[in-house]
């Protein structure tokens, strides 16, 4: 099977940037939501991008922002994929979608099915994290078992998914035995605190993934 890629989120500086791609992520969360304790200026991400290089793919991480400014950013920064972590609708996703690759995250909680799943299929990823009022980063996991991944996966045939919600590196196995997902997302599981990561949990999880990945095959 492909090997399961890694995004580390809520980098907020040059340093950890550089550190996460180091430690082997293939993709690096920049977090535009002003009300998020890891939120960073368009200035920042360009500093970012400028250090990071293409070492790592760039994703842009939105609520509920405007299309147009939500684009305006992607350009400046610039973003190799969007994330639209709010109440998007389909509609906007597929303006933001005919420029860039877009991750829909979606909330699993009580009103979660296949069918809204669904509705997202022209997305290029679909994003499982776990219900919070922040809007993600809330250091806590779902019930993986609870979700038919097998439904999910025929009714968005076209997108990969993305697994989030309180991975680290002591749970990042039995998750991947569940969802089997496309992509591991973590953020809290490896901060020292709120947007300030570790270097040595950013290892670990690495490893532990890749140590999952044997398991399996």
């Amino acid at each position: 099977m492909s090997a399961v890629e890694i995004k580390i989120c809520g980098i907020t500086s040059v340093e950890d940037a550089l550190a996460a791609a180091d430690a082997g992520a293939a993709m690096l969360g920049l977090n535009f939501y002003e009300r998020s304790p890891r939120c960073i200026s368009l200035e920042r991400a360009q500093e970012i991008a400028t250090a990071v290089g293409g070492r790592a793919k760039l994703v842009g991480v939105f609520v509920n922002m405007n299309v147009s400014e939500v684009l305006r950013v992607a350009r400046a920064v610039p973003l190799a994929a969007v994330q639209l972590h709010g109440s998007e609708t389909p509609e906007e996703c597929a303006t933001v979608a005919a420029e860039y690759p877009v991750i829909r995250a979606l909330k699993v909680d009580a009103a979660f099915s296949t069918a809204r799943a669904s509705e997202f299929a022209a997305c290029a990823a679909l994003l499982l994290d776990t219900a919070c009022e922040g809007h993600g980063g809330s250091g806590r996991s779902f019930d993986w078992g609870a979700v038919d991944w097998a439904g999910i996966r025929a009714a968005v045939s076209g997108a990969r998914l993305f697994l989030a919600g309180g991975l680290q590196a002591g749970n990042i196995a039995a998750a991947m035995s569940v969802a089997r997902p496309d992509v591991v997302d973590v953020c809290s599981g490896v901060e020292q605190e709120k947007g300030i990561k570790s270097v040595n949990c950013m290892r670990e999880f690495v490893a532990a993934v890749r140590a999952a990945e044997g398991q399996e095959q």
